[in-house]
């Protein structure tokens, strides 16, 4: 049972990507660049809302109001694995309406092979991120990334954004 994997994080010289000159576009199509959020923890999330755990979407906006001075969560709908048949404008009002979020959300992209958005592309690849090679394999899997953008948590979908295991990752990181 995958439950989570937390990273001890050595940083090596290397061409790296820093994620802080990374940019995404939200679900209204406005730019997004990363370094907005310099100094805050990120969870990063693939979401889709015809998944099983699309009550993960109000669990995920609990967690930004909890943590919402250190702390911001960024929801990326995708339709890689055939779960998310909305459109951009439907997801933007639909996520607002029925699970009440107000944390960002980007446009509607792939996450998964060389189609994926360019963050998942940064997330998925030792490469680029320094950390870690990270393939995602199914809706609702999180990245915690710590204040300086450096991967420190990959989640599993089972991992509840409300759950010990989240909560515990987010205070003890820096």
């Amino acid at each position: 049972m995958k439950t989570l994997l937390f990273l001890s994080v050595l940083f090596f010289a290397g061409t790296t990507v820093n994620l802080y000159s990374l940019s995404f576009n939200d679900a209204n199509y406005n730019y997004v660049p990363m370094n907005r959020y310099s100094g805050k923890k990120i969870l990063f999330v693939n979401v889709a809302s015809g998944s099983a755990q699309a009550y993960q979407l109000a669990q995920l906006q609990q967690l930004y109001t909890q943590h919402q001075d250190s702390l911001v969560v960024i929801a990326f709908p995708s339709n890689s694995f055939g779960k998310e048949p909305k459109s951009n404008a439907e997801i933007a009002t639909d996520y607002s309406i029925a699970y009440g979020t107000s944390y960002p959300i980007a446009v509607k992209s792939p996450v998964v092979n060389d189609s994926a958005n360019i963050i998942f592309q940064w997330l998925g690849s030792k490469l680029q991120n320094n950390v870690v090679d990270f393939k995602v394999g199914t809706d609702f899997q999180k990245v915690l990334v710590d204040r300086k953008g450096v991967i420190i948590g990959i989640f599993d979908s089972s991992i509840a954004p409300l759950s010990t295991t989240m909560q515990d990752a987010i205070r003890t990181s820096n």
